[in-house]
């Protein structure tokens, strides 16, 4: 697919009342990926928790544009804009969660890297 062609894909105005994208796509899914992973987390290793991670920070993508492609399907405006700044505010709060779990996960490999010589 061409860039241009892409672009136009996520652009395009959604279809969907954006109470369901939001609360039905985003907010339920993404809590309880989040839950889930947390529960899971001191059990994992470090690589299904990096792909665990990366795969709640690509579904949290997906919501943003989902969200702001149909922020215009609202009666009042004004709701269609909180939704997108929550969303954009929740979307850069679960790279920096992940970012930070996957570096406290790995802090121990590398204070033992640090020990062994």
């Amino acid at each position: 697919m061409y860039p241009q062609k892409l672009i136009a894909r996520l652009d395009t105005p959604g279809t969907r009342p954006l109470w369901q994208v939001f609360w039905l796509q985003g907010v339920l899914p993404s809590q309880l990926m989040l839950g889930g992973i947390l529960l899971f987390a001191p059990r994992l290793d470090s690589v299904t928790l990096a792909l665990s991670l990366m795969a709640f920070v690509g579904y949290t993508a997906w919501v943003l544009n989902a969200v702001w492609r149909n922020a215009g399907n609202v009666r009042d405006r004004i709701y269609g804009e909180m939704a997108r700044f929550l969303t954009v505010a929740w979307s850069i709060n679960a790279v920096l969660l992940s970012a930070f779990l996957l570096l406290g996960h790995l802090q121990p490999l590398a204070q033992g890297f640090g020990q062994a010589g």
